[in-house]
């Protein structure tokens, strides 16, 4: 572990909370964050400071990149717990038909996803309570020795510090290879724009376990990838898709901007694992953090590949 200086980063203003957003969208859409001092408030075992050597341009050296990374460890004052919404959420039965059509996907930005993400962003989209609910989540839903598929990942994949040592693989596909290169609990990644080439490179049944955070609402072909994963799975494996109340605006697609409750999210993503094929019926659990200093809520909709 390094003790260093953290990033200065341009943070897009529609990620943030409605009252930090309106305040950057005031003066240009952007907010510069100024670099944190190494004694920073989030300290002990709730942070770590790893260097990281990147490969920024093809034969040039690698750089060193130093940044913090949130353990999940939390707020010793914060409780965790986990309620099941799913009757709430899924009282209405879902259609016949997959509801949704191309024109459901458009987003404001049509832009190719590689230009947004030209430049490495190396930030968090959820605060550190929704980092803690969903760190201690993975702890108990993902067993030891599990083949862990990460997709639409990034810098941080939110496992347990342990989970490099504890799981037989930790596997990340992702938009930007800067990003995979700074996480430094996979042991390998993939660069790949899964709205411009859905289909996951992994054999059949490769996988115990598909996890996704807060991304999905990026997706323009997610019925798609949806079944990919169902592909990759291996029977009994488990899907585990994560949502808090962020995200890039303009980057969401339709689907999604339309209606910004978490109900509807939550919704969405169950009407996914439906028309997926070889999912069981979706499951949506309310897993936020309760206590001082937490604000970001944290979903999950969970499903289980059916033996056949």
């Amino acid at each position: 572990m390094v003790i260093g200086v953290v990033w200065t980063v341009l943070l897009p203003a529609l990620a943030l909370p409605a009252a930090s957003r309106r305040a950057a969208l005031a003066t240009g859409g952007m907010l510069l964050l100024q670099p944190l001092p190494a004694s920073s408030t989030v300290a002990g075992d709730r942070e770590v400071v790893t260097t990281i050597e990147v490969v920024a341009v093809k034969g040039k050296p690698p750089v060193k990149v130093t940044r913090p990374r949130l353990t999940g460890a939390g707020d010793p004052a914060w409780t965790f717990g986990q309620r099941d919404i799913s009757s709430a959420i899924y009282a209405e039965p879902f259609p016949a038909k997959f509801p949704y059509a191309a024109a459901d996907f458009k987003r404001l930005d049509e832009a190719p996803d590689t230009e947004f993400y030209k430049f490495p962003k190396l930030v968090y989209h959820i605060d550190e309570g929704a980092v803690s609910a969903l760190t201690r989540y993975y702890d108990a839903q993902i067993p030891d020795g599990s083949d862990v598929l990460d997709i639409c990942s990034s810098w941080v994949s939110h496992f347990p510090r342990d989970f490099p040592t504890r799981m037989k693989s930790l596997v990340g596909v992702g938009i930007s290879e800067i990003e995979l290169a700074c996480n430094d609990q996979l042991s390998r990644h993939v660069a790949q724009d899964l709205n411009q080439n859905p289909k996951l490179p992994f054999p059949d049944r490769s996988f115990d376990c598909v996890t996704c955070v807060v991304s999905f609402d990026y997706l323009t072909r997610p019925l798609e990838v949806i079944k990919e994963v169902v592909r990759v799975l291996r029977p009994g494996g488990q899907v585990i898709l994560s949502q808090s109340n962020r995200c890039f605006f303009t980057k969401a697609v339709g689907v999604w901007t339309r209606d910004m409750s978490d109900a509807a999210h939550l919704r969405v993503l169950g009407t996914y694992v439906h028309f997926a094929g070889g999912l069981d019926e979706p499951r949506a659990l309310d897993i936020s953090p309760r206590g001082p200093g937490t604000n970001d809520p944290m979903f999950i909709v969970k499903s289980t590949r059916r033996a056949a």
